[in-house]
């Protein structure tokens, strides 16, 4: 049977060591690398020939997140698979959009670390149950709110900020929503206040980044 060479970077020695001692326990794995921070990793990847690598996204100096960007940059062929105490959708979505191949919670079992290993190099993405449960709810969520900032602006001042973001003048707002031009600049002013952006670009750069207008309609 083949051996997979796996590489590993964990900050904490103690279960650096334990995972250790797991990976090689897999019949068809062998740790070949270990790194104790993210400014580890080039050197591991020039001097070893890896298949896999497991990285903790929290460390000291150079985080797991940091260093998976240089990886899908230089050495996009091999899988990157998080290891992670934190279960929030903002640390899952950022690994995933960076390239991650799987994620895996530090206090899930130990059978997730093997079938991790496994899906990853046939191709395929890995997600710890509990994190699959995590994005599943942030679906959810987006559908029902999609811009998700329902609870700090009302309907109608979110129609004001995505008119406001493709560049319509204040006049035109409001002959679009049937309002006064008046009622157009309070809404505006209560947006800004709101949402604690005082300027133009910003409301834009907000409204690009949830989703509120895409960059092909900015006029």
């Amino acid at each position: 049977m083949a051996s997979y060479r796996v590489g590993l970077v964990e900050d904490q020695h103690i279960i650096r060591a334990g995972l250790c001692s797991l990976v090689e326990s897999f019949s068809d794995f062998s740790v070949v690398a270990e790194g104790a921070d993210g400014d580890d990793v080039p050197r591991m990847l020039r001097d070893h020939q890896i298949d896999v690598l497991i990285m903790d996204i929290a460390m000291k100096r150079v985080s797991g997140l940091e260093a998976l960007a240089l990886i899908r940059k230089h050495y996009p062929e091999v899988p990157v698979i998080m290891l992670s105490m934190y279960g929030t959708k903002e640390f899952i979505f950022r690994a995933l959009q960076d390239g991650a191949a799987g994620y895996v919670m530090k206090d899930g079992a130990v059978i997730e670390l093997h079938l991790a290993l496994r899906s990853v190099l046939r191709g395929e993405r890995y997600l710890s149950p509990r994190i699959s449960s995590e994005l599943v709810n942030a679906i959810f969520q987006a559908r029902s709110d999609p811009f998700g900032v329902g609870e700090v602006l009302s309907p109608r001042q979110l129609e004001v900020l995505r008119l406001i973001a493709l560049g319509k003048a204040t006049k035109e707002i409001a002959f679009e929503l049937g309002l006064s031009a008046k009622t157009v600049d309070t809404h505006r002013l209560q947006i800004m206040s709101r949402l604690q952006i005082h300027d133009i670009p910003g409301l834009i750069f907000y409204a690009l980044r949830n989703g509120i207008i895409s960059l092909d309609l900015i006029q």
